[in-house]
């Protein structure tokens, strides 16, 4: 449901992110895909939860692989020993780098 939400809030209609019969027949994936701006947002709001008096001064992502809908993701982060960056990664249910990022802390 958050995944349907997203595509609509963010007002991407592709179906690869609601449409199952689609996403595994024509596109070929094992499942809905997962936007990379959700994962994003997931670990933006993991910085949210674990530092909830920073402000974000910059942050960057990169989407490395396609993660799929109804499998775990694993948000992850570690805080710089200065405090003012934070490197952060998701992961997939098989334990493969989806995503990295980097924020910058004020």
């Amino acid at each position: 449901m958050l995944l349907f939400r997203y595509s609509a809030v963010t007002f991407n209609g592709h179906r690869i992110h609601y449409d199952k019969p689609y996403v595994t027949g024509i596109e070929g994936y094992p499942g809905l895909v997962v936007h990379g701006p959700l994962i994003a947002t997931l670990l933006m709001d993991l910085i949210r939860r674990n530092r909830p008096e920073a402000r974000v001064l910059d942050f960057a992502f990169k989407a490395i692989r396609p993660s799929f809908a109804g499998n775990a993701l694993t948000l992850c982060g570690r805080l710089s020993p200065d405090g003012k960056t934070a490197e952060l990664w998701a992961k997939d249910h098989e334990g493969w780098l989806t995503m990295s990022a980097r924020a910058t802390l004020a």
